[in-house]
């Protein structure tokens, strides 16, 4: 593609060095369309949230050729039209890379969506470069998705290149303007000519040297976290078998999305909240319209409960019912963490609950009624001398 917009270019250059650039105009040419590229990349095993990712397209500033720039820019005309970026939930099938290793992060996998910019209204009569800014759409801008990371910078620039050229390289068909390339990039960068050593040529390149390389489009990342708590007794007078109540409260989460969920220990019991539009089943939890999930688990000793892929910047509570024991919270060794917070990035929480009874065992018993006991066996032996002694008297 460099070499096609070397190609343009130059051109162009030759054009305006004839003085014809300018004022040539010829019948209208109808720009076509441009797709760029959407990766979303999600955890391995996580699944696909519901969403869109919405972008705005308008012209971009003019730039004048000058001591800095060799090629006149034009700012885009006309209205074309974008495409969203749609990420069906639980759906990777309708994307175009399905579960590519991220060469960046391997834990995460790489989905695609080929978005199209349409140029096919407009009317380019007039040779030149015509830029436009891509603009991604950001929260609040939108309603944001937890735990996405925001792809920088939200803009891109689409340089249009319209110029003389023969349809389908046909060289018997007349040169008539046309839409060549188009080149996408992170910043908006002037032209400068450079001499080519090995074809002996000037040609004509992004001044920025990062602007060259262009851009593919956007990468946008899903980061999520796990909850995991558990339960601990403890006391001279606890019940080790006994089985607690938790209540799990999670909001802010992905609407209507499922997560898994593993619970470790056959004495676990999940049960339904109702009236809240949420539900567990098959090891999942489901959140509802607004993207929280409220749920009860009886949990003993020892037994743990772990939900996965939360995103980043939901929220939870975890509290438990410690009828008449004393409840001491993230106390449990490796299970600190807070028992209320918001996930952030990179920090799956752990957390836990030990419940104590404690009590005096009555073990004085023996030693509170051992003195009267000694007492009565004394008076006894006493008695039976005395008795035995008169016996003896009266002999």
């Amino acid at each position: 593609m460099k070499r096609n917009i070397n190609k343009a270019l130059a051109i162009l250059m030759t054009l305006a060095l004839i003085m014809t650039l300018a004022a040539m105009s010829a019948s209208a040419v109808y720009g076509g369309e441009k797709p760029f590229e959407k990766e979303f990349a999600i955890p391995d095993g996580a699944n696909m949230p519901n969403v869109e990712f919405e972008y705005t397209i308008e012209p971009g500033d003019p730039v004048p050729v000058g001591a800095d720039n060799e090629i006149e820019i034009k700012a885009g005309i006309g209205n074309p039209t974008i495409e969203n970026a749609v990420f069906p939930s639980n759906d990777g099938d309708t994307h175009t890379k399905d579960g590519t290793t991220d060469p960046e992060d391997s834990t995460k996998k790489i989905y695609v969506d080929n978005v199209v910019v349409d140029f096919s209204g407009i009317d380019f009569t007039t040779a030149g470069v015509y830029r436009y800014v891509i603009t991604e759409k950001t929260p609040p801008t939108i309603e944001g998705v937890p735990g996405v990371t925001y792809g920088e910078p939200a803009e891109r620039y689409l340089d249009v290149f319209v110029f003389p050229g023969d349809h389908d390289n046909d060289p018997s068909t007349p040169e008539q303007l046309m839409v060549t390339e188009y080149a996408m990039t992170k910043n908006p960068s002037n032209f400068t000519k450079i001499y080519n050593e090995t074809s002996q040529e000037w040609e004509y390149t992004y001044s920025d040297p990062d602007a060259r390389v262009k851009s593919s489009g956007y990468k946008n990342i899903l980061d999520t976290v796990d909850l995991e708590f558990t339960k601990d007794i403890s006391g001279n007078q606890a019940d080790q078998s006994k089985k607690f109540t938790f209540t799990l409260s999670i909001t802010g989460a992905n609407p209507s999305q499922t997560y898994a969920l593993e619970t470790t220990g056959s004495n676990v019991i999940i049960a339904d909240v109702e009236g809240v539009g949420s539900h567990v089943t098959n090891g999942k939890i489901t959140t509802d319209a607004n993207g929280a999930y409220t749920g009860t688990f009886s949990l003993t000793k020892g037994d743990k409960v772990t939900v996965l892929d939360l995103p980043v910047g939901a929220t939870y509570s975890v509290t438990e019912n410690a009828e008449d024991y004393t409840s001491t919270p993230k106390n449990v060794e490796g299970y600190t963490d807070d028992t209320a917070g918001t996930f952030v990035k990179d920090h799956d929480v752990k957390t836990s609950y030990t419940n104590n009874r404690e009590g005096i065992i009555p073990t004085g018993v023996i030693i509170t009624i051992a003195p009267f006991m000694i007492g009565l066996l004394l008076f006894g032996a006493v008695m039976m001398f005395m008795i035995s002694r008169r016996r003896r008297a009266a002999y």
